[in-house]
């Protein structure tokens, strides 16, 4: 059955709450591994009070996708709850909780069982659309690094995740082209996460509520993902592949969107994300669905302005 787009933006809203013509990039590739501050007046480019900080690593995000279940029982996950839920636990609403590939128990993704029972529904449009979105400058999510020493091994690190914003450069494969200037997004939170460590190339962090842009359609809101963490893999040339994980609170969602132009296919929507909640229980129901999103980003530069700090 063929669903309108506010039916899969309704859908897709909250499963992320959980998140033309090709032109190759026209900056020179640099080394975005640690940038040092540049002072308000080290040139035109950086006009006014702009610049950047020191000991930065910055991603952009330039695809995102929900994960699936790589076969029976394992997805990409976290255990958010610090439990291992078997199924029929009533602490879960019966949910039981899922493994991850390399042999963790307890991983929270419910989104991941049930994926396979959304495709169907939503269609690849979803994916278009959330694409479309980021191509379009519409739905920019940076990943920072900060008090960067080393790529590969750091014992502290803070990640920052927070909007940014640009009409930008799309390369020859779809996606955003890597080494963009984007601006800091003031006008939308940012989610800190201190303490992190880089091993051998990996990076973990969390708990964190991030705050997730979306706007898609006539949609335009910050979704929050509570429980958040972050596993990025960061690779020779500074991209990075990973995973967010973190669970939305379907009434919250639910009742934004009921706000907005999709109030009637999110309502079509409602009982399926409600009857998969697996967490957080009140008055006896769960109110909370685990969710995971894959993510790839690119190298990317941010100037921050002091004038609105």
């Amino acid at each position: 059955m063929k669903r309108s787009p506010y039916a899969q933006a309704a859908l897709l809203a909250l499963a992320l709450a959980a998140c033309g013509e090709s032109k190759e990039s026209k900056q020179d590739p640099v080394d975005a591994a640690v940038v040092e501050r540049v002072e308000p007046d080290a040139g035109p480019y950086f006009e006014g009070e702009r610049y950047m900080v020191a000991g930065t690593h910055v991603n952009v995000v330039r695809k995102m996708s929900f994960t699936g279940l790589i076969e029976p029982g394992v997805a990409l996950g976290f255990n958010l709850d610090d439990r291992v839920s078997p199924m029929g636990e009533r602490e879960s609403c019966g949910h039981g909780d899922l493994v991850d590939p390399e042999g963790n128990e307890g991983i929270d993704n419910q989104l991941a069982k049930v994926w396979e029972m959304i495709k169907p529904i939503v269609g690849p449009q979803v994916d278009a659309l959330l694409q479309g979105a980021i191509n379009e400058g519409r739905v920019l999510i940076m990943v920072e690094l900060a008090g960067v020493d080393d790529l590969k091994n750091d014992d502290d690190v803070t990640v920052n995740v927070f909007r940014g914003a640009l009409d930008p450069d799309v390369g020859t494969f779809g996606f955003i082209a890597p080494d963009q200037t984007f601006d800091y997004d003031y006008s939308n939170p940012i989610s800190t996460a201190t303490g992190a460590k880089i091993e051998n190339g990996r990076v973990i962090a969390g708990p964190v509520t991030l705050q997730i842009p979306i706007a898609i359609l006539d949609l335009n809101t910050v979704a929050q993902v509570h429980f958040g963490r972050i596993q990025l893999d960061i690779a020779d040339d500074g991209t990075f592949k990973g995973f967010i994980g973190g669970a939305l609170n379907v009434p919250e969602i639910v009742g934004e969107l009921l706000m907005t132009g999709a109030a009637a296919e999110t309502m079509l929507v409602k009982p399926f994300f409600e009857n998969n909640a697996d967490m957080v229980k009140v008055d006896g129901d769960c109110t909370y669905i685990s969710i995971g999103v894959n993510i790839e980003g690119t190298t990317a530069f941010v100037l921050r302005d002091a004038a609105m700090e």
